[in-house]
């Protein structure tokens, strides 16, 4: 359950460290589909674990991040078919993952 929270909160902060890039001129104003666009490289609609792990090159301790996203990435796909936009949308916004369960449910 700890590192669930600890990727979760890792996440996060990738996330809104990844705003400002997303957005442009206005650092204070996140475009979630321009940083889900800007992850999805291949454009397919769904976020691969390598595109994913991408937001560990913004880290400090980009090694420790991609530890975390790798299990976070686990926990969202299970299945390894791909991160849908609304899925990750709905992970950064409520913590959960994905489907409406708390962190770690199965």
């Amino acid at each position: 359950m700890k590192a669930c929270w600890t990727g979760g909160c890792l996440l996060a902060a990738l996330w809104l460290s990844g705003a400002g890039a997303a957005v442009g001129d206005n650092p204070k104003k996140f475009n979630f589909d321009a940083f889900f666009k800007k992850l999805d490289t291949n454009m397919d609609g769904r976020l691969s674990k390598d595109e994913f792990l991408k937001m560990a090159d913004r880290a400090k301790e980009k090694e420790q991040a991609r530890a975390k996203l790798s299990q976070a990435y686990d926990m969202l796909d299970p299945d390894m078919k791909g991160i849908t936009k609304d899925v990750f949308r709905r992970f950064l916004e409520n913590g959960k993952n994905g489907d409406g369960a708390p962190k770690g449910a199965k």
